[in-house]
């Protein structure tokens, strides 16, 4: 499929998903996130938090508008002692910095509202810093770790910045409902960064 129908066709995907999420109600979309919240804990944090025999570091970002809502993990993550850092849009926009952040009170709205930690209550996070597990937010997911994003390709140069300082070693995990699963293979570029597994209300699904 030449470029010209594979934008085409993501563009088409990217309307079609946003309305299927945008169809759960709010009490819906609270009951299914914080059961997609119970299955990282339970099948990806708990595992490796026995293994590490250590604090973990947890990459979580702030959900807008109708995603899938990523704050129970932070709060488990918080009562275990574990660290929660999550995204920012750099100043020049052209990709995203990590902070740490401790408290509800450490996020702001950032660039097109989107929830971000606020620069001036929290910590830069080193771009090589060790992190256990980065949660992706997407429009859609396939069942071999296909992603379709939004677009702004911020989270495929997270991780290939994170890959050019040598410290990738981080579980990338897709974070969604189960209704943004799709049957069939999703588009797939080069540049695309490689998830170990999705996480919906239905639990895991490793790649």
């Amino acid at each position: 499929m030449n470029r010209p129908n594979v934008e085409s066709l993501k563009r088409e995907l990217r309307r079609s998903f946003a309305a299927l999420r945008d169809g759960l109600t709010p009490a819906e979309r609270a009951k299914k996130s914080a059961l997609l919240c119970e299955a990282v804990a339970r099948e990806a944090l708990l595992p490796l938090e026995s293994k590490a025999g250590r604090p973990l570091v947890v990459c979580a970002y702030g959900a807008f508008r109708s995603e899938a809502d990523p704050s129970g993990v932070r709060e488990w993550c918080r009562g275990r002692g574990h660290l929660v850092i999550a995204p920012r849009v750099r100043e020049d926009g052209e990709g995203m910095e990590l902070r740490t952040v401790a408290s509800p009170a450490d996020w702001a709205p950032g660039r097109w509202g989107v929830p971000e930690p606020n620069p001036g209550r929290t910590a830069p996070y080193p771009m090589d810093g060790p992190i256990d597990v980065v949660l992706v937010p997407g429009l859609a997911f396939d069942s071999r770790g296909g992603r379709l994003g939004y677009g702004g390709g911020y989270y495929d140069r997270l991780y290939a910045e994170r890959e050019e300082a040598g410290a990738n070693a981080a579980l990338w995990l897709g974070f969604a409902f189960g209704l943004q699963k799709v049957g069939k293979l999703l588009p797939k570029e080069p540049h695309d960064l490689p998830l170990g597994g999705l996480a919906t209300e239905d639990g895991i699904l490793w790649f």
